[in-house]
């Protein structure tokens, strides 16, 4: 007790040391998120609605195409870019949406990256149509909840590690076409069902990262599953004894042998996969295939309103069922975020709830970006995020009124 009693009165006694550090801290970290709020908010967005033709024969690897595209905004952003001009990544929003029965598939961009959204589109669904459209969550604003609407929002969040995958396209794709199986299926089926005064809104913010801890981790987790040895880097304060430790050990037997100086190579210690199980091996194949193509810091949400007499629960259920299916027992899945949804438990639970509504329609309408995120890579994003397959029957999805046929020719000139 006295020990501790001693240790603080130290500290207390050296305030003027260490708080004008903790304060000049707190002001930069205060400075730099004013700096960013200002650049988010000088951003130009666009709205882009996306019709597709009704006999597209394009699977989800041509949409991971279209992301790997995208990628290319990534923006390296130093010490000065960060807390001098307050520089920030731009971010997408893809979003689908079913309004009255009718379903719509967008693309929220900055005016800048529009030439890019569409080229990437065009390149993969050349027959696309792509239209500015209002923002169609705009006129909530203010005005949700309220005594005649309810809503119900959640956010997503990963199960386990980034660097564990969820499920992908890949697993649902059949060589026979009759047995083919769309994962968006289940989503439009359920919105192309709603009643007039029905709404539910699904959005994927997606950032380019090339952060590399998650990949990290994932090769640690490989090199543990196969029992690969993998020494620590050492620091410069290891480094220093170290070395100082070798050079006393090596003078103090310098009489007797010869001494050795500088790191002695030992033979790797051989790593196989022959002794895993078939499920450890998927796992490691499935780690080691995410780290392999491009990243995006990603966030999910969704909402469903709709007019208070014919609120339906069962509506919610139905899209968090439709995510169950990138769900896997030994690699990742989604799950709500409870610190981000509209749902709180006792007590207040009705003003609290209140209150969660209208902060979560509002982070929906403005787009922002949410404070738990995770990574997916382009395969994991084009499977949750595709426009749907030709076997997929959506009579309410808005399409290509007709699709462009080119000049006979025989077609005199």
């Amino acid at each position: 007790m006295n020990i501790l009693y001693t240790i603080l009165s130290i500290f207390l006694s050296l305030w003027w040391l260490w708080l004008p550090v903790f304060l000049i801290a707190i002001f930069i970290e205060i400075w730099a998120y004013y700096l960013k709020n200002k650049a988010i908010k000088k951003i130009n967005w666009l709205l882009l609605e996306i019709k597709i033709p009704r006999d597209i024969q394009k699977t989800p690897k041509a949409m991971e195409q279209v992301f790997a595209g995208l990628h290319g905004i990534l923006t390296r952003i130093k010490f000065l870019d960060k807390y001098w001009k307050g520089k920030v990544q731009e971010w997408f929003s893809l979003e689908i949406t079913g309004i009255d029965g009718a379903v719509y598939f967008f693309v929220r961009t900055p005016e800048q990256f529009r030439n890019l959204v569409e080229a990437q589109i065009h390149a993969q669904y050349p027959d696309a149509e792509i239209l500015e459209v209002l923002d169609y969550a705009r006129p909530l604003e203010g005005k949700t909840p309220s005594k005649t609407t309810d809503i119900n929002g959640v956010e997503l969040i990963l199960d386990k590690d980034d660097f564990y995958p969820i499920r992908t396209y890949l697993p649902f794709e059949e060589r026979d076409e009759e047995r083919q199986v769309d994962p968006m299926a289940p989503f439009l089926e359920i919105l192309s069902k709603l009643k007039p005064g029905e709404n539910i809104f699904i959005q994927y913010l997606i950032k380019p990262t090339a952060e590399k801890d998650w990949k990290e981790k994932g090769a640690e987790a490989v090199n543990k599953l196969v029992g690969k040895k993998i020494e620590k880097k050492k620091s410069w304060i290891d480094s220093i004894f170290g070395g100082l430790e070798e050079f006393l050990r090596n003078l103090m037997v310098a009489v007797a042998i010869y001494p050795e100086w500088g790191e002695v190579k030992k033979e790797e210690s051989k790593s196989s996969t022959t002794n895993l199980s078939p499920g450890e091996k998927t796992v490691v194949e499935a780690i080691e295939n995410k780290m392999s193509k491009l990243a995006f810091k990603t966030g999910i949400r969704f909402a469903y309103i709709a007019r208070s007499d014919i609120f339906n629960r069962a509506n919610m259920a139905a899209i968090n069922g439709a995510f169950k299916q990138f769900n896997t027992v030994n690699l990742n899945a989604f799950k709500s975020n409870s610190d981000a949804g509209t749902s709180v438990d006792q007590p207040f639970k009705k003003r609290r709830e209140y209150l969660r509504k209208i902060k979560f329609i509002s982070c929906y309408i403005k787009r922002r970006w949410p404070k738990k995120d995770f990574i997916l890579n382009t395969e994991e994003l084009a499977t949750i995020y595709h426009y749907p397959m030709i076997v997929v029957q959506a009579p309410t999805l808005r399409r290509v009124d007709s699709k462009k046929a080119e000049p006979p020719v025989s077609l005199p000139i």
